[in-house]
């Protein structure tokens, strides 16, 4: 994921680009969950909200091993606050390490990342029958079964796909390896999707029959061309690949901004996630972070409103029940300011550690669930649509 800043404010109009930051209602405005949120212990509401889910619900984040100074600060923070692990780099390969989380690896196909032997240096037929299936069905059993979900193919589809496309022109447009010898060459390798057949029936086969298995991009959710584009691939899948859609899920990657068009509003979240669900498919929320336009009270605040909008989404949904953000603090985060993200400072916790409103709010949102309240409107249209409390 880490290797490009597109978000859906790329395709954003410039004028609402520079639409003024709202005003917002939040739960912690009122006093009872104020002091409620204090503890900050996430962790102790999950078995409630899980209770009311139905089954586990699990909230996390991506976790790399920190440098020493991080050490006791990560270790504290994945007892209390987040109870999940995305594994990431090092972790990735070394369940040893990582292992007392059960946790969601990322990812077993990429375009991205490859060993330098790999592109255009292998037949179609090779990397389909050989290649791919030693590679997927090798890191999936090296993880074991202490995993919730595999995201198996990640952003394979093109960010200027149109409605009319079919499945595999939806990838096909993108021009990433392997349909083309190299990220935005021109000379075609795969000209099916029988690489993504491949990826798929050795993950049905390795993984525990438990494990969701994912399909994973950014720029997705809202109703618009390229979210389009995910159902159809799903549907392929399960259609020439004998997926089942029920150990399918769709993993939203929501590299966000706190500003009007840069972030999918809730009520366009649960339209797509509700599709998902009557097809028996999973939504799941992977790569959450939001940046803001400037470090004052009243961006904090619109960032705390979009993050509870998403979550809420999730929580009241009745096929999501993983969550995970990216990076746990500012210091260890991608997104850096300027570039089109602002003043960055996006993930819950700054730079030392220390919570901020949106850090509160979270806990908000999982304590009003917890006690079997109705879901609220969505915060981030602001105060005139939107009050609280």
């Amino acid at each position: 994921m880490l290797a490009h800043s597109l978000s859906l404010g790329a395709l954003a109009l410039a004028s609402v680009a520079s639409a003024q930051t709202p005003n917002v209602s939040l739960l912690i405005d009122n006093p009872f969950y104020y002091d409620l949120t204090r503890s900050l212990n996430v962790r102790s509401l999950l078995p409630f909200v899980s209770a009311r889910k139905g089954a586990a619900f699990h909230w996390g984040s991506t976790y790399s091993p920190p440098s020493t100074a991080e050490t006791n600060w990560t270790s504290e923070v994945f007892l209390t606050y987040f109870a999940h692990m995305r594994a990431e780099n090092l972790c990735n390969g070394f369940p040893i390490r990582c292992g007392a989380l059960r946790n969601f690896p990322h990812n077993t196909f990429w375009h991205n990342q490859l060993p330098a032997w790999l592109p255009g240096n292998v037949t179609a037929y090779d990397l389909v029958h050989n290649v791919i299936p030693l590679h997927v069905g090798t890191e999936i059993k090296a993880l074991g079964w202490n995993v919730t979900s595999w995201d198996v193919t990640n952003e394979l589809i093109s960010d200027t796909a149109t409605y009319n496309m079919t499945s595999w022109e939806c990838v096909q447009n993108a021009d990433r390896w392997p349909t083309v010898t190299y990220d935005g060459g021109s000379t075609p390798l795969v000209t099916n999707l029988s690489f993504a057949y491949a990826t798929w029936q050795t993950a049905l086969m390795s993984a525990s029959p438990e494990t969701r298995l994912s399909y994973n991009d950014y720029s997705t959710g809202a109703q618009d061309a390229k979210t389009e584009c995910v159902f159809k691939l799903i549907a392929d899948l399960n259609a020439n690949a004998s997926i089942p859609y029920n150990r399918m899920a769709v993993g939203f990657q929501s590299h966000v901004g706190a500003q009007p068009g840069y972030f999918v509003p809730k009520a366009e979240l649960e339209i797509t996630f509700a599709r998902l669900a009557a097809l028996g498919v999973e939504s799941m929320v992977t790569e959450m972070d939001l940046w803001i336009q400037a470090n004052d009270t009243v961006n904090q605040r619109y960032q705390a409103a979009i993050w509870g909008d998403y979550l809420d989404a999730c929580l009241y949904a009745s096929n999501c029940y993983e969550f995970i953000n990216w990076d746990n603090r500012d210091d260890t985060s991608w997104i850096l300011p300027g570039d089109g993200h602002g003043v960055a400072i996006a993930t819950l916790f700054d730079m030392y550690g220390n919570p901020k409103p949106v850090t509160y709010e979270i806990m908000a949102r999982f304590a009003r669930y917890a006690e079997g309240a109705a879901e609220m409107c969505a915060t981030a249209l602001g105060t005139e649509s939107c009050t609280v409390y």
